[in-house]
C-alpha cells in the first residue's frame, strides 16, 4: 500500500490534511478515502483531522461568532474533514477555533479538555497530543500551509518573538457541549501582526533541507508525510540559531 511505503504504520497517529477532488489519483468517495486512512493505522491507531468551522481568521470569526455547537457547527476544512465530523464514532473537541476530530483507540483522550486550554494548539491540546503519541501529519493533495500542527511550534517559541503572538486579551466564547448544555470557553486567538508576518515557506525550506519531509504520487494526487516530532526538533534548532518562520523587523 502506498501508505505504507510512505511512512504510515498500524497503531500510528496520523493528522490528516486534505483535499479531495474527483480528478485526483483516487477514484473513491470521500468516505472511502477515509476507510482507507483508518485501515492503515489499524485498530490501535488514530486518526485526527482538523475541523475548524471558518476560513477567515479566528480573531475575525470570533468577533461576529453567536456560538460553536461541537455537534452540528460544520467543519470548513473540506469535504473529507465534514464526512468524517458526521461519522459514528468520531469525537471532536469542544473548542471554538481549533476544533479537532479524531477516531481510533486514543481518540476520546486526544480530544479531552481541549476546552481547558487558554492557547489553542498549545499545551494540553490535541496538538501537544499527537507529540505525546508520536504521530505524524499526512497531506492528500495539500500544499503546505494546510499544516495546522504549525500553530503549535510557534506557540512554542512564542517568548523569542519581538511581537506579540497572540491578542492580549482572551475571548469568552459561547459554545454547546456534546450533551447540548451551553458553557463559555476561554481562548486566546492569534494576533493579526503574527498572521501577517508567518512565513510557511520557511519552515517547509527546513524541513526540506533536513530530508524531513517524504513524499509519494497516486497519479494527479501528491501525498506528503512529517512525523511531528521531527518538526518540533527542527524548530527548536531553529531557534536557537535565531531563525523564526515569520517576517522579523
Amino acid at each position: 500500500m502506498r501508505l505504507q511505503r510512505l511512512g504510515v504504520e498500524a497503531g500510528d497517529t496520523v493528522l490528516l490534511h486534505s483535499s479531495f477532488s474527483f480528478f485526483s489519483g483516487f477514484r473513491g468517495s470521500p468516505g472511502e478515502l477515509i476507510e482507507v486512512f483508518l485501515r492503515a493505522v489499524g485498530r490501535d491507531g488514530n486518526l485526527m483531522m482538523v475541523s475548524l468551522p471558518y476560513l477567515s481568521s479566528s480573531f475575525e470569526y470570533l468577533r461576529t461568532l453567536k456560538y460553536f455547537d461541537v455537534r452540528r457547527t460544520i467543519s470548513r476544512m473540506g469535504l473529507v474533514s465534514e464526512t468524517f465530523r458526521r461519522q459514528k464514532n468520531v469525537v471532536r473537541s469542544l473548542h471554538p477555533t481549533h476544533p479537532i476530530l479524531a477516531r481510533g483507540s486514543k481518540a476520546e483522550w486526544i480530544v479531552a479538555n481541549h476546552e481547558d486550554c487558554l492557547y489553542p494548539c498549545g499545551p494540553g491540546t490535541p496538538f501537544d497530543k499527537l507529540t505525546q503519541l508520536e504521530g505524524k501529519a499526512c497531506f492528500f493533495d495539500t500544499p503546505f500551509d494546510a499544516f495546522t500542527f504549525f500553530h503549535y511550534l510557534e506557540d512554542m517559541v512564542r517568548d523569542r518573538l519581538p511581537f506579540s503572538l497572540y491578542v492580549n486579551e482572551p475571548f469568552d466564547v459561547a459554545v454547546i457541549d456534546s450533551a447540548g448544555k451551553p458553557r463559555t470557553v476561554k481562548t486566546f486567538v492569534f494576533s493579526p501582526e503574527a498572521i501577517q508576518r508567518r512565513r510557511f515557506p520557511v519552515l517547509e525550506r527546513e524541513l526540506r533541507l533536513r530530508n524531513l519531509i517524504k513524499s509519494s504520487r497516486i497519479g494527479n494526487t501528491r501525498l506528503h508525510l512529517i512525523e511531528v516530532n521531527q518538526a518540533v526538533a527542527c524548530t527548536r534548532k531553529m531557534a536557537e540559531l535565531g531563525v523564526f518562520f515569520y517576517r522579523i523587523p
